[in-house]
């Protein structure tokens, strides 16, 4: 083996409960999807020939131990890790037992947590050679042909070492060049799928990488730079995954989709001439600004059935102070436009943004309440590495104070991670499950019946 990519999980029991946990509804799964960038890396390692596999190990219920029999038995050139911000610990811990069967070993990381912090990352895990500090496609077989030699690894674009402080940023600009993604080398049985899609098979999908909004209390791992496929790749795609694959349902992942209207109507155009609306459904993430009812029809028309919407808050005030771009009567219009047309809504405002009180948390419940979604989810603010929002929080700007830098801990329900002079971190998770009491889950079913 040339190269293992492990996606870490040292509690695999509580990792299986989380995931139930996130359902709408018991047996209709949701937020269970395949990794789509594992998936890039595995086609493009396939394209020049460079023997790869992956370990989703909460997914699969894979333990360290047989991460370490197969390490053993296989001897990969190269370990690389893809890590959220809480599961960076697990991954140096792993590494660190890799590291005990074969110093030669060399491990890599990567993901919104490397990318946003690569030095304090190298920094705090000595067991990590080195980060990949953005997209890897194009620099993949440059990598393996320096493993042996630092010098010349620390010279590869999106790559830092310790032996050079400082890295060159190389965004995939020619996205359509990628192969697609290598769903072959997936157990999907595993991915029920992202949104409740209630058909037999659903697999995701980007239309374009980066987002050009400046939310504070978001990372952006991606760059801020907009990167779009040609409606003719994502259209082949799309029948790849259902001649392939019998997919029957299509998750855009995409941070904002329909952002560029003439593209999203060849896109929708191309949707009903080639039939593709009869054969899958398709659910995407968009913002409440720019929207219209006639859009949403042409969306339900080339297919499109749910939509999620990142309201964030119900105050005009907060909105404009983490640069949303958006306001309430826009998310009104545009959920009323939405259930018009036939699509279902659902969407997220964030507790605890800074500036904000109880207050705004209220006046959020009371929003949802208005809007009538399908699903609407209550996450509590993180100070994400990267974000706006932590460095606001180190400089105890509007009264906010990091409590914990515990990585495992930074999730989005439940714990106590950042508080503020006028919102305490106990009261921040008591209004979330306030938030939730009064917001009961819905019948999907039912739900879909009011629409007409």
């Amino acid at each position: 083996m040339d190269l293992l990519l492990i996606s870490p999980c040292m509690d695999i029991e509580s990792f299986q409960k989380s995931r139930k946990a996130l359902r709408i509804e018991k047996e209709i799964p949701n937020q269970e999807t395949p990794h789509i960038g594992v998936a890039y890396i595995l086609s493009v390692a396939r394209q020049y020939g460079i023997h790869a596999a992956y370990i989703d190990m909460g997914v699969r219920g894979v333990s360290i131990d047989t991460i370490l029999d197969l390490i053993r038995k296989d001897k990969p050139s190269l370990v690389g890790f893809t890590s959220f911000t809480y599961q960076v610990k697990s991954a140096n811990i792993i590494a660190g037992e890799i590291k005990k069967i074969d110093t030669q070993i060399k491990i890599c990381i990567g993901g919104p947590h490397a990318i946003a912090t690569p030095q304090q990352t190298l920094d705090e895990f000595e067991n990590i050679d080195f980060v990949v500090c953005g997209e890897v496609e194009d620099i993949l077989p440059h990598v393996f042909d320096a493993l042996a030699d630092v010098n010349k690894l620390a010279k590869i674009s999106n790559i830092l070492t310790r032996i050079v402080p400082v890295f060159r940023s190389q965004p995939v600009v020619n996205l359509d060049a990628l192969p697609f993604p290598a769903w072959d080398t997936f157990d999907l049985e595993k991915y029920s799928g992202t949104y409740p899609h209630r058909t037999k098979r659903e697999l995701p999908m980007i239309t374009g990488r980066g987002c050009p909004f400046r939310c504070t209390f978001c990372c952006r791992a991606l760059g801020d730079l907009l990167r779009q496929r040609s409606v003719r790749s994502v259209i082949s795609e799309i029948e790849t995954n259902i001649e392939k694959f019998d997919c029957e349902s299509i998750a855009f992942m995409d941070e904002t989709f329909v952002l560029h209207k003439k593209w999203s109507a060849e896109f929708f155009e191309q949707m009903k001439k080639r039939g593709l609306n009869k054969k899958i459904t398709w659910a995407c993430s968009t913002r409440v600004s720019n929207n219209s009812l006639e859009l949403f029809q042409e969306m339900r028309e080339a297919g499109c059935y749910y939509i999620f919407f990142g309201f964030e808050s119900a105050s005009d005030q907060t909105l404009k102070r983490i640069k949303k771009h958006a306001t309430l009567d826009q998310a009104r219009q545009t959920v009323r436009w939405v259930k018009q047309a036939g699509i279902i809504p659902v969407g997220a405002f964030i507790i605890g943004l800074e500036g904000d009180g109880e207050e705004e948390v209220l006046k959020a419940i009371d929003f949802g309440k208005e809007l009538d979604l399908y699903s609407i989810t209550f996450p509590v603010a993180v100070p994400f590495p990267g974000s706006v929002l932590r460095e606001l929080a180190e400089q105890g700007r509007y009264g906010l104070k990091i409590l914990t830098n515990d990585w495992n801990l930074y999730g989005k329900q439940g714990q106590s991670i950042m508080e503020s002079a006028n919102l305490s971190a106990k009261r921040r998770n008591e209004l979330q499950k306030l938030a939730y009491q009064a917001h009961p889950k819905k019948s999907i079913s039912e739900y879909i019946n009011g629409l007409h």
